[in-house]
């Protein structure tokens, strides 16, 4: 049996690890291959790395349906700082007969010979290097150089890694850019689901949230964060913006008690419509929340909020942007969503009129009367789609 060893810091996984990994599986007929999250590697040191069990529930959610990846937090488990040698101990002690291939980018190789027991490392398994686009360095030299030092084999492989970085991933993370296509469907949720990579102030911000909404709303929030700043991105809007809003645009989705202390410590006075639907209370119940107890000033965003449940005949694409991220973050799975999420990308007034189509549609099918502002809504957008 070969099995694979691929280590770091993993912060996050991206594209380029799963591809290196699947690549060297397949050139070297591997069985499987183990991505060891790195507890505290003593070339990496930074004390605001993302924890490491953070990390490594990441990788498991991320490996979860890749078949032949396997997550290890055996470093993590050992504790204190991580070695290379002693992590390939323990892997021949649980498989005695199996060949190890130690996973490394080629960039590694010249300064391979300062690591903790390059001997050992080499004496355990075989040092497997993946070259990058643009490598400069004389892999040949650096090969034979360590051979000839330590002993071993070095297989430089024909993978050549894609240019993408776990530095780049934690740029756009912070700058509200969309990581889809650098990062696998799985970690992207998990990013943002635990706000991961976020500025400091917005992560003050949900843990005000965890204190009142429930946990699958406060879930919802987060992923509806993701598809904002996807959209907002894809129509040219502010995604900083659109990030904020859609945080916090059902910060007032609260039930009982929570919702009537919320509603007198705002000064909300419900009017007869929305006594009569009190699904609709939390619209304008969370704008005046966003501004009164989070600070937020703009007035877009405050619209925004306010116009998200039932929207508007004279809504904006920013106004659009957040109403449809609500309506199609990952986590809703309605009848004909995937087409309506295609539809979001290419036109928003044709996708807003799609979704309150569909909602008119369910509301009826259960005898329940469509609210009028719904209809003055969808006959505003579909004139505007016709002009």
């Amino acid at each position: 049996m070969k099995i694979g060893i691929y280590g770091g810091t993993f912060d996050p996984v991206h594209n380029g690890h799963i591809s290196i990994a699947k690549a060297v599986k397949n050139e070297l007929g591997l069985s499987k291959v183990f991505f060891v999250v790195a507890a505290d590697p003593p070339h990496k040191h930074d004390p605001s790395r993302t924890p490491a069990a953070v990390r490594f529930k990441m990788m498991k959610q991320t490996l979860w349906y890749k078949r032949g990846l396997i997550a290890s937090d055996i470093e993590i488990a050992r504790g204190g700082v991580s070695y290379t040698a002693e992590t390939l101990e323990q892997f021949k002690k649980l498989y005695p007969e199996a060949e190890l291939y130690f996973i490394v980018g080629a960039d590694m190789l010249a300064n391979f010979p300062t690591w903790y027991r390059p001997d050992r490392i080499l004496e355990l398994s075989q040092l497997t290097a993946v070259q990058r686009m643009g490598q400069e360095e004389d892999l040949k030299a650096l090969e034979k150089r360590i051979e000839t030092d330590f002993g071993g084999n070095i297989i430089v492989t024909r993978v050549c890694g894609p240019d993408i970085s776990s530095t780049e991933v934690r740029r756009r993370m912070l700058e509200a850019k969309p990581i889809s296509d650098i990062v696998p469907f799985q970690t992207e949720l998990f990013i943002y689901e635990n706000m991961l990579y976020m500025p400091d102030e917005l992560k003050q911000i949900k843990e005000k949230l965890a204190g009142s909404l429930d946990p699958e709303r406060l879930r919802h929030s987060l992923l509806t964060v993701r598809e904002a700043i996807l959209l907002a991105e894809k129509h040219g809007l502010d995604t900083e913006k659109a990030r904020l809003c859609a945080l916090v645009h059902d910060c007032a989705k609260l039930r009982g008690e929570k919702l009537s202390a919320c509603m007198r410590r705002v000064g909300f006075v419900p009017t007869a419509d929305e006594e009569q639907n009190p699904y609709l209370i939390h619209a304008r119940l969370g704008a005046m929340t966003a501004k009164a107890e989070f600070g937020i000033e703009d007035p877009e965003i405050l619209t925004a909020i306010e116009r998200h449940t039932l929207g508007s005949p004279d809504m904006t694409p920013f106004d659009e942007v957040i109403f449809l991220a609500d309506k199609l973050e990952p986590t809703r799975e309605y009848r004909s969503v995937a087409s309506m999420r295609k539809l979001a990308y290419k036109n928003l007034d044709e996708a807003v009129a799609a979704v309150i189509r569909n909602n008119v549609e369910y509301t009826e099918s259960i005898g329940k009367p469509v609210h009028s502002s719904t209809m003055s809504t969808l006959a505003a957008i579909e004139t505007r789609i016709k002009s």
